[in-house]
């Protein structure tokens, strides 16, 4: 346990006992700790008929929550049921909390942390019954497929009248083929940012550039794009993002996974060797990818794209399956089931 969580610990767990015998528990509880997270459960809340409260740490998320008029207070909460995107579980250090875990991002773009951590969870949801069965031969006891709730954002009718007004906003020309940009981690070593960041204005003389940063990139990155004067798109504005670009261009952002979704050409850079990465996920970026090396291999790929509009289409097909199973049902529809059969079985 962190620092915190044994500090926390004590005091924390005396008020969720005497709210527990005073039947004022808060009941089902989402943490939210970012913008990215409310992303993540954002179209599985419409699907629960029962009462829920979402807490978090931070200001910013509380003002966003607020703004949309959804039920949210300042952590710390004291939940009966709790469900999470992340393994926050020092701020909430009661065993008696049942807990529902959900993936930060499609499938797992990286190795996954060790089973007893997950096992923690009563429930996880994975985002496909493959990664399902792949988290129970590691020994995760409660893994269920649980879908990714993001991709309904896709077929939202507001989602796709702001992304009209996102191109609009962004200034871009119609005339022109629009690219993506992701990258994972900068830290994490399986990053290519080091191989675009500098370059984005010269490229936006070919393209409309819009650009996802990883919450937690470096500063030099952040401000070296920054100063490129091109769109920056916020968490908030991913599936308009996506909606709009003709192509991403990425390494093992988990954000291909999306993008695949939408049946979308996508060229990746080729990432040194990482022992985070999955043989599995390696196999998956190659297939469904143009792979490049440096920057100035990239109008060659957009171009191998047009001549051949159906290129990779087959493969990102059938990775559609493996990481999601369908993406034409809502997902959060099958998020909240789970959710509210789970529920059910505690009462």
């Amino acid at each position: 346990m962190v620092i915190s969580g044994i500090l926390l610990k004590v005091p924390y767990w005396l008020t969720w006992k005497v709210k527990k015998l005073n039947h004022t528990l808060d009941g089902l509880v989402f943490y939210v700790a970012t913008e990215h997270d409310y992303r993540v459960i954002e179209n599985l809340l419409p699907h629960l008929p029962s009462s829920f409260l979402l807490t978090t740490r931070s200001k910013t998320v509380v003002e966003l929550l607020q703004a949309k008029g959804l039920p949210v207070k300042k952590w710390p909460a004291f939940p009966e049921v709790l469900v999470m995107v992340r393994h926050a579980f020092h701020l909430f250090p009661v065993a008696e909390i049942k807990k529902i875990g959900m993936r930060h991002g499609p499938y797992h773009f990286k190795r996954m942390i060790n089973a007893k951590k997950y096992n923690i969870f009563d429930v996880f949801l994975f985002t496909s019954s493959h990664e399902a069965d792949i988290a129970r031969t590691m020994g995760i006891k409660g893994a269920v497929s649980g879908g990714y709730p993001p991709l309904d954002s896709f077929k939202d009718e507001k989602v796709i009248s702001k992304s009209t007004c996102l191109f609009e906003n962004a200034s871009l020309d119609k005339n022109k083929i629009t690219l993506l940009f992701t990258s994972t981690w900068d830290k994490s070593g399986m990053s290519a940012i080091d191989r675009w960041a500098d370059k984005l204005t010269n490229l936006a003389d070919q393209f409309n550039i819009m650009v996802s940063l990883h919450p937690a990139i470096s500063f030099k990155w952040k401000s070296i794009i920054q100063q490129q004067g091109v769109c920056i798109v916020n968490s908030q504005q991913m599936a308009e993002a996506m909606l709009l670009a003709d192509f991403l261009i990425s390494d093992t952002s988990s954000v291909i996974a999306e993008f695949c979704a939408l049946n979308k050409p996508v060229i990746a850079f080729r990432v040194p060797f990482s022992p985070r990465l999955t043989p599995e996920i390696g196999k998956m970026i190659s297939e469904i990818s143009l792979q490049i090396d440096q920057v100035d291999e990239l109008s060659g790929a957009v171009e191998r794209y047009r001549i051949q509009p159906d290129l990779k289409e087959k493969d990102r097909e059938y990775w559609n399956k493996i990481i999601f199973d369908d993406t034409n049902i809502s997902h959060g529809n099958k998020a909240a089931e789970i959710i509210l059969r789970f529920l059910k079985s505690k009462h």
